[in-house]
């Protein structure tokens, strides 16, 4: 059976508390779950993409909208499986297009996906949709050509408007606040590159490109420099420990806002990542406007998890003990 330890770690030097998680405590970063559980009533794609992502940094960017600390959270309730393909459908008649010699109909949008936002007495406040775009468009099997990526995200932009008046003929969803993005897919991972919220039968969309990024890449040497070296000197502090490192972070116009931190190695002494703790708390308190995350990975397991919110001297470190 596996437990896990807690520890605290304030600023740079702290004591070991060991104790079982009996129960969970929220801070404003996240959303609780509204009760009962619900599943989602859709789940539709042309092809697959990265629904985790997705999730995740719709859910960061309706912050803006439905705060933390009084919204509730619940998977989409009001497009069906069938509405989404039905909507793909209609949003995907295209003319055909021609790239290096090759005609083909494309098929810009991926699929629609629907998040949920309650008030604490489970009223629903409003609806948060992604529309999912692939600028990688498929012929003749697995064949494929790359388009613009600026057609494909205007092309999902003419059809943000229908989408927001069908949403609108919803009874239940005539009077709430609607938040849209738009999303799009590519091989490292998907960025949201328009986002806004309505009211009324209408919205407006403004660029936010909300990305991630390797922190060890050229992006990242060119645009901040200071996380570029801060990673380096992450890395370097645990060289002798003969791991493999690595970071990316989520970025929203170029301004930092969460680095994820995996940290793999075929074997882990508890010692040595209890002292690689120590030596990550020196560092990670240069990353003051960023949510700060640490995985301690082997063999596809986590076996420690290091979390640190923005703007707080708080360290919590997780370890999981056979």
């Amino acid at each position: 059976m596996k437990k896990m330890f807690l520890i605290l770690l304030l600023i740079l030097v702290g004591c070991e508390k060991k104790e079982d998680i009996m129960s969970v405590s929220y801070d404003d970063s996240y959303y609780q779950v509204a009760t009962p559980y619900k599943e989602n009533v859709g789940s539709y794609s042309i092809r697959d993409y990265d629904k985790e992502e997705v999730e995740m940094m719709l859910s960061n960017l309706s912050t803006q909208y439905f705060k933390t600390n009084n919204s509730l959270y619940q998977e989409g309730q009001f497009l069906t499986s069938e509405e989404i393909k039905n909507l793909l459908k209609k949003y995907n008649q295209t003319d055909k297009i021609e790239v290096d010699g090759v005609e083909f109909v494309p098929s810009y949008i991926t699929t629609i996906y629907e998040q949920n936002y309650l008030s604490t007495n489970n009223v629903l406040k409003g609806i948060s949709l992604a529309i999912v775009v692939d600028n990688k468009q498929y012929y003749d099997d697995n064949k494929y050509k790359i388009i613009d990526e600026k057609i494909v995200l205007d092309y999902a932009l003419s059809k943000t408007n229908d989408l927001v008046n069908y949403i609108r003929n919803k009874e239940e969803l005539k009077n709430v606040n609607i938040v849209l993005g738009i999303y799009l897919e590519d091989d490292f991972k998907g960025s949201f590159k328009y986002f806004g919220a309505t009211t009324s039968d209408k919205i407006k969309l403004e660029f936010v490109n909300y990305n991630y990024q390797i922190l060890e890449s050229n992006y990242t040497i060119n645009n901040d420099n200071k996380t570029y070296n801060n990673i380096i000197a992450i890395k370097n502090s645990l060289s002798e420990y003969n791991v493999y490192l690595n970071a990316y972070g989520l970025y929203q116009d170029k301004t930092l806002n969460e680095v994820k931190i995996v940290i793999n190695k075929n074997y882990f002494k508890r010692s040595e990542i209890l002292n690689m703790i120590n030596i990550i708390t020196n560092n990670i308190n240069n990353f003051n406007n960023s949510n700060i995350k640490v995985y301690f990975e082997n063999e596809n397991k986590i076996k420690a998890f290091l979390n640190k919110n923005r703007d707080e001297t708080k360290i919590e470190t997780y370890i999981l003990e056979e």
